[in-house]
């Protein structure tokens, strides 16, 4: 996957959670064997439970804003064979799955 797709995927993503954070922004990684989970979490309200999937639905808004980001993340996502979904656990959570790259020898 390239590196453009990658940018793509997490700007909108980072965007979000700087409009939707109380004070703090941070992404992880983790390795999962033959992908790599990279979560974007914020210290904002988060996403409800019942409404995990419809956060991915334009015009869908946590707040200010017209509710196309994450409608863009999943579209860019759909498009790289490429996972996100948004987790209810408190804080602003989206994971997304990229294919794990393997040095060939």
């Amino acid at each position: 996957m390239a590196a453009d797709v990658a940018v793509s995927l997490l700007s909108p993503l980072l965007d979000n959670g700087l409009r939707h954070a109380k004070s703090r922004v941070w992404i992880t990684a983790r390795d999962q064997g033959e992908a790599i989970v990279v979560d974007v979490l914020d210290d904002g309200p988060g996403f409800d439970p019942a409404d995990v999937d419809r956060v991915f639905e334009a015009g869908v808004t946590g707040g200010d804003g017209y509710g196309l980001g994450l409608p863009v993340v999943r579209r860019i996502a759909a498009s790289a064979g490429v996972e996100v979904r948004a987790i209810a656990d408190g804080r602003g959570h989206v994971a997304v799955t990229l294919p794990a790259a393997r040095a060939t020898a």
